[in-house]
């Protein structure tokens, strides 16, 4: 049962939009660790080929045949991490790094190149920030579309260290309805501030 469970994961893994990099993050985390907990602190802390010293005193990469049962473990781990990343990666994504062999050293170029440092980190909240407030809903946009809009940036957002409350995603929600949901809204409205004015006494 549990083989299947890991092929049905694989095989169509959330790809990555750069857009929602947190959203991605947090998702594809999870489902490396549901396959196997090991594999994701292979990502958290890296794998490097077994070495052994030569002849000469030399350190060399140690042939396969020659790994322990530890070794063969992590190694077998730090593939299924790397597997799920890669199948994750949009084709121009995945050039960048198809030659990496870690998983470890996969997730920090992603991490660097879509959330990269303070500033560009604190440069992206700003940005979705400015998209939060900016996002609006049309008469011809599916309520659900920009619902999940909403949740993506607010997830985002999260990841990068902000996190939007309840209320405040609520009420950007229903202020961006369309007319034709006016009287939904209103009852929305009404019980929000029952709650706020309960809270109060």
């Amino acid at each position: 049962m549990k083989k299947s469970l890991e092929v049905v994961t694989l095989q169509g893994p959330l790809k990555l939009d750069p857009e929602c990099f947190g959203y991605w993050k947090v998702s594809i985390q999870q489902v490396i660790s549901s396959i196997d907990m090991e594999a994701w602190f292979a990502v958290e802390d890296g794998w490097s080929h077994p070495t052994e010293m030569n002849e000469d005193g030399e350190l060399v990469q140690k042939h396969r045949k020659k790994w322990t049962t530890e070794e063969k473990a992590e190694a077998k781990h730090n593939s299924q991490a790397l597997s799920v990343i890669f199948k994750s990666l949009p084709r121009d994504i995945f050039s960048q790094v198809q030659g990496c062999v870690s998983a470890k050293v996969v997730w920090d170029i992603l991490v660097v190149t879509f959330e990269g440092t303070c500033i560009v980190r604190r440069t992206r909240l700003d940005n979705l920030a400015s998209d939060f407030e900016n996002l609006q809903m049309t008469e011809t946009k599916y309520v659900a579309d920009y619902s999940s809009r909403l949740i993506c940036i607010a997830q985002e957002s999260v990841v990068l260290g902000k996190r939007y409350k309840d209320k405040k995603l609520v009420k950007k929600f229903l202020r961006s309805l369309p007319e034709n949901f006016q009287p939904h809204r209103s009852a929305i409205d009404v019980s929000l501030n029952s709650d706020e004015g309960r809270k109060r006494k």
